[in-house]
């Protein structure tokens, strides 16, 4: 299965993963030589968007840690995640179907500039195309008694991307298709310190730049704009991140004649430390939509998901968070079906 992921990717998308891997890992940087130096670092919440290909048009600030670098501190991150989506449904003027599998990477660099702020960058590439988990989804719902009546018609391997109104396409993407997508600047502010009864407490903007392609469906064309608070408090070994962040999207499709509104991201999760390299990260995330009364579960209703994940990292800076995204409650029909995500980094 590995194997045949690995080569149904185009060549573009794979050098441009493997220079940034390469980068990444062989840089002439001079890194942290003893563990006991990075451990102010802690890796914060699993720095995972929702990956709904539909929620991808838009900004969506990265769940992180309250904590800044301190100045002169950078961390550079490559994170890819592989997620299968299928949701249809038809209501009145609209209709929609998304069915794909998604490969996305996205290389993310952070600097601490003062020791109360932190600028960071990031960059995504996205490879979309039939998927090979199709059928283990399908055995699984079938095992677990419920298979929903997507999965039941569904073309295993098949690809459509199209959301109408009227029936006119306003978001759809071509079968197999990889590109660049949207650019993102965060500037990250320490507003309190940490204390024993009080959590550290940072405030950040993020912009969007449209530069990923609206008729590849990886970009809105427009940019947008998002504002947050983030909590972050230590209890007996556990370290507890709180993410609320609001988002204005562009005016992306009033050529349709339809319309986007803000919308909202809250991220709450743990970190428990088990040893020094070792930690793990249950996390919950709740996120509104831009769109308002289509009657289409893909673009009205709010998804849950939960996620998990493993965190390790060496006495060298390089840190590893690998682990799985699931909705829950009743996003279903509403989100991603499931989401494996792996990030490598470093900091120096």
């Amino acid at each position: 299965m590995l194997e045949k992921w690995l080569y149904s990717m185009s060549p573009s998308y794979r050098l441009i993963c493997l220079v940034g891997l390469l980068s990444l890992l062989h840089g002439d940087i001079a890194f942290c030589d003893d563990l006991r130096e990075i451990q102010w670092i802690g890796l914060g919440p699993i720095p995972v968007v929702n990956q709904s290909p539909i929620q991808l048009l838009f900004l969506q600030p990265i769940p992180d840690r309250a904590e800044v670098l301190p100045g002169g501190r950078k961390a550079l991150g490559l994170n890819t995640a592989v997620t299968n989506t299928l949701v249809s449904k038809s209501s009145g003027n609209y209709s929609g179907i998304v069915d794909m599998e998604m490969v996305r990477t996205e290389l993310d660099f952070r600097a601490g500039i003062h020791p109360r702020l932190e600028l960071g960058i990031s960059l995504a590439v996205a490879y979309s195309y039939g998927g090979v988990m199709d059928r283990s989804i399908r055995d699984v719902e079938d095992f677990f008694g419920d298979p929903r009546k997507a999965r039941i018609e569904e073309d295993p391997g098949g690809y459509e991307y199209q959301v109408k109104k009227g029936g006119e396409t306003f978001i759809g993407g071509r079968k197999r298709s990889s590109g660049i997508g949207n650019l993102a600047f965060r500037i990250k502010g320490k507003i309190g310190e940490e204390s024993t009864y009080s959590p550290c407490l940072s405030a950040r903007l993020a912009l969007k730049l449209p530069i990923g392609h609206d008729d590849r469906a990886l970009g809105t064309g427009k940019p947008d704009l998002g504002i947050g608070v983030l909590l972050q408090k230590e209890i007996k070994g556990l370290n507890v991140y709180l993410n609320a962040d609001l988002i204005f999207p562009g005016d992306a499709f009033d050529q349709v004649g339809v319309s986007v509104h803000q919308f909202y991201s809250f991220v709450v999760g743990g970190e428990y430390t088990l040893t020094p390299q070792f930690s793990v990260v249950p996390q919950f995330r709740y996120t509104s939509r831009p769109f308002r009364n289509t009657g289409l579960d893909m673009l009205d209703r709010r998804i849950y998901d939960f996620m998990l994940g493993v965190n390790y990292r060496t006495n060298r800076g390089i840190f590893i968070q690998v682990g799985g995204v699931e909705d829950f409650h009743d996003s279903c029909d509403a989100g991603a079906d499931i989401t494996f995500y792996l990030n490598i980094g470093r900091y120096f």
